[in-house]
């Protein structure tokens, strides 16, 4: 599992973070300089400098948004920016729109269309980095890295991650298949007499049993998973109204709800089979503080024809929160079950087929 960068807490952090990385991408660490002093007019550049090579000044609109309370970046406040941007003297090469905000197709196709007109009349190249192209660039530029993973760059800074189990970063599950191998065999045998014989032999599939249910009257099913799903604070900052939300995107068939009497998880807000999401919030509202944990058990049923599932995890807080993809492996144990199928015509004869399904016997 990929490690997670977590955001800056306020706008300054975010702006000061930008100073650091551009700083080191530009090679110009001594020479980078914020705009001004805060309350004073900078003509839409938080941050500016000469870069490496370069002959003018690029500048740099750090906007920093809090996705908690779903402060977003707006078509309306990037065409202000770069109106604002045009006043800076002296004139711009490169204009750069920083923000912590999530990438945003809408606000990306926006910021291209600006660039080529803005080029067209010869003024500044606009470029745009969301939170993800910043992260790409702190992987790229390491002493900024550890600057702020270290908590210089991140006074006080939340952290929190996910794993399995006994706080293991990665997970595979085991479930066990049926492997139904169908060979086809030639045979002198009337049609009427393979037809009996082929009756009898699926007679006990014709129960009407629904193998994606985990119980039945008198069937269970075996290709079930569970596992422990770990929540963790690894920041140094209590973190308060908090809950976490996990989407299975792809390779599951079905979560396990319990019943109405005793639901599989008591202190989640919800477990929704059809969407395939659960919502955890803990009980009485409770904060998880530093170095501390929660845990709660999901069992799941994989598809047959999937080797991970992949899911999307978010945690919302007061003050924090992070939305990541991860994955878990899955590697099926499987029984494998040989049936013949009887074929008087030799030229109908074919390759082995074979049937992935699931191992579903009668209860103990």
């Amino acid at each position: 599992m990929k490690k997670t960068i977590g955001k800056p807490e306020n706008w300054q952090d975010f702006e000061s973070l930008c100073k650091k990385l551009w700083g080191e991408v530009w090679e110009i660490p001594t020479k980078i300089k914020k705009n001004g002093r805060l309350g004073q007019e900078q003509a839409g550049v938080d941050v500016y400098g000469i870069p490496k090579n370069a002959t003018k000044y690029w500048g740099i609109q750090a906007k920093g948004k809090d996705d908690y309370t779903e402060a977003k970046l707006t078509e309306k406040e990037i065409i202000t920016e770069i109106g604002k941007a045009k006043t800076f003297k002296p004139e711009l090469e490169v204009y750069i729109i920083a923000t912590s905000q999530n990438k945003d197709s809408k606000i990306e196709e926006l910021v291209r269309l600006k660039d080529i007109e803005n080029r067209k009349s010869g003024s500044f190249e606009i470029l745009l980095y969301c939170w993800e192209d910043i992260v790409d660039l702190l992987e790229e530029n390491k002493d900024t890295y550890q600057w702020y993973q270290h908590g210089i760059g991140q006074k006080g800074k939340f952290d929190f991650k996910i794993s399995f189990n006994k706080l293991e970063d990665n997970l595979t599950l085991n479930p066990i298949f049926e492997k139904k191998i169908t060979k086809y065999k030639h045979t002198n045998k009337s049609t009427s007499e393979i037809l009996m014989e082929s009756l009898k032999s699926h007679r006990s599939i014709l129960d009407g049993i629904n193998p994606l249910f985990p119980f039945h009257s008198n069937k269970v099913n075996k290709s079930w998973c569970s596992f422990d799903f770990v929540m963790e604070n690894t920041g140094s900052l209590v973190i308060e109204d908090w809950r976490v939300i996990i989407k299975f995107l792809d390779g599951v068939a079905k979560l396990d709800e319990g019943t109405p009497l005793f639901p599989n998880l008591p202190l989640t807000e919800s477990i929704d089979d059809e969407s395939k999401t659960i919502t955890y919030r803990p009980r009485d509202n409770n904060p998880l503080i530093q170095k501390d944990n929660r845990y709660f058990e999901i069992s799941l049923l994989p598809d047959t024809d999937s080797d991970k599932i992949v899911f999307e995890w978010e945690l919302l807080a007061r003050d924090f929160n992070r939305k990541e993809v991860a994955e878990i492996s899955v590697k099926p144990e499987y029984i494998e079950k040989i049936e013949f199928e009887l074929i008087n015509d030799k030229e109908e004869l074919k390759e082995d087929e074979i049937f992935i399904s699931y191992h579903v016997v009668e209860k103990e």
